[in-house]
């Protein structure tokens, strides 16, 4: 009985040995892992590629990060690689449920490759998980209006510009030139954003003076009643002074331009300095003569 079980032991480690042989060797024989294809085509010096292998390195020292995972796509997306930048959008919206820019960037790379319905599902989705997200709307709105579901597009359009009205301008989002819904959509937003325009002047509050204009030429007081009364500006002394004299005009004189004569020798004629106005001396006054009376008549006279 005892040889029996001593035979039955052996018999079981040396199976339990051949397994163990038979696993190690399977471990042994799997295939290493293979480099990534977009690898073997990134070049050295090359500023995106470079920031392509920063990300990867990033994403292996932390996989469990949706964020890092969200980001290589897109620069894997930048350099040609849409599969593989799908596949890194797929992992982050795995990792994290609430994550609506994977979405909203594996819709562009179906845009990009003609997929116009698989773009549409993943617009859905990004709207879907963040429904305040006017590019996706936009965006959505947008090849529903391609696909000539105008109804669903006027709805998305509106839903777009009422969260954020600069859609409507070119320079923030280009995208708008395309599109021949931007009236209907705004028309079907006319009450709301009356009433949005309204509220601002409107509204009325029980407090009026805790919204009141506040200056912002001077210092504000928190108690009112304290803010003293603006001073009167300082009245400054007005000095006479004597008027500035004219310019003569061409063939014109001021008697303030008026050049004293030089004193000169009696009986010799006046020298002016070169240059200098000559004007007539002016002589003396006339003499008066005085008026005779009329003559006395002689008596007798008639």
């Amino acid at each position: 009985m005892r040889k029996a079980m001593g035979m039955l032991v052996a018999l079981g480690l040396a199976f339990g040995g051949t397994a163990s042989a038979q696993k190690g060797d399977s471990k042994a024989a799997q295939p290493p892992q293979k480099e990534p294809f977009y690898r073997r085509y990134l070049i050295a010096g090359n500023p995106l590629d470079e920031k392509i292998r920063e990300q990867e390195k990033l994403v292996e020292a932390d996989p469990s990060t949706a964020a890092l995972h969200n980001d290589f796509g897109n620069l894997l997306a930048l350099r040609r690689f849409p599969r593989q930048a799908r596949e890194q959008y797929e992992i982050a919206m795995k990792l994290d449920k609430n994550n609506y820019l994977a979405p909203y960037n594996m819709g562009i790379v179906f845009e990009t490759e003609g997929k116009v319905s698989q773009a549409i599902r993943a617009y859905e989705k990004a709207v879907d998980r963040n429904r305040g997200f006017p590019p996706g709307l936009f965006r959505l709105g947008r090849l529903y209006e391609n696909r000539g579901w105008d109804a669903q597009a006027i709805e998305v359009y509106a839903k777009a510009l009422r969260i954020d009205p600069e859609m409507r301008n070119p320079r923030h989002n280009p995208l708008v030139v395309g599109t021949r819904l931007l009236d209907r959509a705004s028309l079907s937003n006319y009450e709301r954003s009356l009433a949005t325009a309204s509220l601002a002047g409107d509204s009325r509050y029980a407090d009026q003076t805790r919204f009141r204009r506040l200056p912002y030429d001077r210092t504000i007081y928190a108690v009112e009643g304290e803010e003293p009364a603006p001073a009167s500006p300082p009245r400054t002394a007005v000095v006479p002074r004597n008027p500035e004299p004219l310019a003569p005009a061409p063939g014109q004189t001021r008697p303030q331009a008026l050049v004293p004569a030089p004193p000169q020798a009696p009986g010799t004629a006046p020298v002016f300095p070169p240059g200098a106005p000559v004007f007539a001396t002016p002589g003396p006054p006339p003499l008066i003569t005085p008026i005779p009376p009329p003559p006395t008549p002689e008596p007798g006279a008639v």
